[in-house]
């Protein structure tokens, strides 16, 4: 089969949505598939096998990771299915090729754009949020079918497009993304008793000001919040910390590259997400894969990777001390490590692309 895989966001540019679209794409040609990566801006021609089709971009100005993409003169192979992964310039591409071609479309609701809007304007946000949700329903109605990360999402979407809606999680790589024996001390960490990390982007919409508050009341005087990362909102979250007088006992480790993940994850005792806006969290996953029990907010799709004393808690969005009490109060014993591998074998590469293939087949 040869798949057309239609983005706003790839390579340089890490989130994600990028991870997405790598493993699904790497399961596929895997399995001896073609696929195809149409992209603003790429910086490669290959990736693991898909070929990669780059297009001019345009930097966007409030959220300059973003580059939105003028796909004028983009050369488009004959493909079988057409498979975007956002709703802008790029999905309408893509659904322009689906019909021109006459050949099936599909789409990942990866991101819940009305959460985004804090980029555009503080000033009118509700107008600006209810716009969006009806571009992405206007837009969505369009594809023969839907694929969402988390049950959540699909339960969210307005019935006609949840009709045609599966739930594919994102898989991880189980085998690169495993427990690393003695991370702390390849980090230089072992000196502090109980590391936390925080891994992602760092956006405004994560919440990452919550978890810096509420360290402020569990971090002890041997202990280490790690937050690793870059973007938007880095330079508000430091001015925190040095408001909160938690300089050295809250460190930034700026980007951290892909093949050093199991170290970071590995090292930490507990990883920590206040973000109320993830559709899936990957990172969540991830963590667990290596064998680190998460402490998330109760909120979109974590209740449902989470379960309560045997990979890790829950807490009270946007509630600092609920985050603080969680950590404090509860404990956290070896076997919840091991509880936490084991669930995150349920998301593996090999199983997302099962469903994936079975989403495909049914419209051919």
């Amino acid at each position: 089969m040869r798949i057309g895989f239609f983005t706003e966001t790839f390579y340089p540019q890490m989130n994600g949505v990028v991870t997405a679209i790598e493993g699904f794409g790497r399961e596929l040609v895997k399995r001896g598939h073609e696929v195809h990566v149409f992209a603003p801006k790429a910086d490669r021609r290959e990736h693991y096998g898909m070929i990669v089709h780059s297009c001019s971009g345009i930097t966007f100005k409030p959220y300059p990771e973003f580059k939105i993409a003028v796909p004028i003169g983009v050369k488009v192979p004959e493909l079988d299915l057409v498979h975007t992964h956002g709703p802008f310039s790029m999905g309408i591409f893509g659904l322009k090729i689906a019909k021109k071609q006459k050949i099936p479309k599909v789409s990942t609701f990866h991101t819940l754009l009305s959460e985004y809007v804090i980029y555009l304007s503080r000033i009118g946000r509700r107008i600006t949020e209810k716009i969006a949700e009806e571009y992405c329903n206007y837009h969505y109605k369009k594809y023969d079918a839907v694929t969402t990360p988390s049950k959540v999402i699909k339960d969210s979407l307005p019935p006609v497009i949840r009709r045609k809606a599966t739930v594919i999680p994102n898989g991880v790589d189980l085998k690169f993304l495993r427990p690393v024996r003695k991370a702390k001390e390849k980090l230089g960490l072992e000196e502090f008793e109980k590391v936390y990390l925080c891994l992602g982007r760092l956006g405004y919409e994560k919440s990452i000001d919550d978890l810096i508050k509420a360290a402020s009341y569990f971090l002890g005087d041997e202990d280490v919040l790690i937050i690793a990362g870059r973007g938007p909102a880095e330079k508000q979250l430091k001015e925190l910390v040095k408001k909160l007088k938690l300089r050295g006992k809250v460190k930034f480790a700026g980007f951290v590259a892909e093949k050093e993940k199991p170290l970071y994850y590995s090292a930490a005792d507990l990883f920590i997400t206040a973000s109320t806006t993830e559709t899936y969290g990957m990172t969540v996953i991830e963590a667990m894969a290596c064998g680190t029990p998460v402490v998330a907010a109760d909120a979109s799709a974590f209740p449902e990777l989470i379960i309560e004393g045997y990979n890790g808690y829950l807490f009270s969005p946007h509630d600092p001390k609920s985050l603080a009490r969680v950590i404090k109060y509860h404990k956290f014993p070896r076997a919840m490590r091991k509880n936490a591998r084991k669930f995150a074998e349920n998301y593996s590469h090999e199983k997302a692309g099962d469903l994936l293939e079975k989403v495909y087949f049914d419209l051919l």
